[in-house]
């Protein structure tokens, strides 16, 4: 996904010559599903990968996780159950694939990110917007969601060169704002390559189009307030991640786009503890 500063309803990612990766239609996905989507994986893989994608856990606790504990406790559950919804009702196409997982160039596949989810009484008065009581509230913290994540994306995160970049943990830390966004868009991008004689690191070269500011949410009237989100998200991610030796962006004169040029070491594949989603 590539979420910007509001939800879409169709999200697309293509590589630098414009070909179609993937695209994801039907509900509305942003930074909060990319956030609970991430964290559902880590949770997953922290827990041993279990063959059915199963992720048991609890609606207080994912809501935790992704914000904390402040006051907005109602408002954070709602956001979360929604973006669990939308993990589920969004159609994703991408490029198809044999029982094997290797592409089959040409062809394409439509499938879903969460294939079904196991939820009681209370996740359904919220997803109703429902008037929930206190009491009500407060037995969220123990009723138990089983979120199971479809076979296509499990498939995929058994393969190490997928499974290597999910990072939960940076994730947070960034917080919200341009830099999360930022490196939501950077870190699956696929038009790194591996840097000629450093095979530890790789690069890209990428072009900020009006479509790429506006998923980043850098959708301001002036072009310099845009292009100063970028380098604060810029700043923000180089002061969390250090994977990222270098971003350079670089401001057009003659009305082409404006370009950032990324070098970032290559992740290489992480001990299960390593995914342990944060608290």
């Amino acid at each position: 996904m590539v979420p910007g500063r509001q939800a879409q309803s169709e999200v697309e990612i293509r590589t630098a010559t414009g070909a179609l990766v993937s695209r994801a239609r039907g509900a509305p996905l942003g930074a909060v599903e990319a956030d609970v989507l991430t964290w559902l994986l880590a949770q997953w893989v922290q827990a041993g990968c279990a063959d059915d994608g199963a992720v048991h856990t609890t609606l207080y606790q994912l809501a935790a996780a992704l914000y904390g504990d402040r006051r907005k406790g109602t408002e954070d559950r709602r956001a979360v159950a929604s973006a669990l919804l939308n993990l589920h009702m969004a159609s994703i196409t991408t490029t198809d694939y044999d029982t094997s997982g290797e592409a089959k160039p040409g062809r394409w596949v439509d499938v879903h990110l969460v294939k079904r989810i196991h939820y009681g009484e209370h996740l359904q008065a919220l997803q109703d917007h429902q008037t929930v009581s206190a009491a009500e509230l407060g037995a969220l913290r123990g009723e138990t969601l089983s979120v199971y994540i479809d076979d296509w994306l499990i498939s995929r995160l058994q393969r190490d060169q997928v499974r290597a970049w999910l990072d939960w943990p940076v994730q947070r830390q960034l917080g919200a704002g341009i830099g999360k966004r930022l490196w939501l868009w950077l870190e699956p991008h696929p038009a790194f390559r591996e840097l000629k004689g450093h095979p530890e690191l790789e690069g890209a070269i990428l072009q900020l189009t009006d479509q790429a500011y506006a998923e980043l949410g850098a959708n301001c009237r002036e072009r310099r307030d845009n292009r100063k989100a970028i380098r604060r998200g810029i700043e923000r991610i180089k002061e969390i991640d250090d994977r990222y030796a270098a971003i350079e962006f670089t401001a057009s004169q003659d009305g082409t786009p404006d370009r950032l040029r990324v070098i970032r070491r290559r992740r290489t594949v992480a001990a299960q503890d390593d995914f342990a989603p944060a608290a």
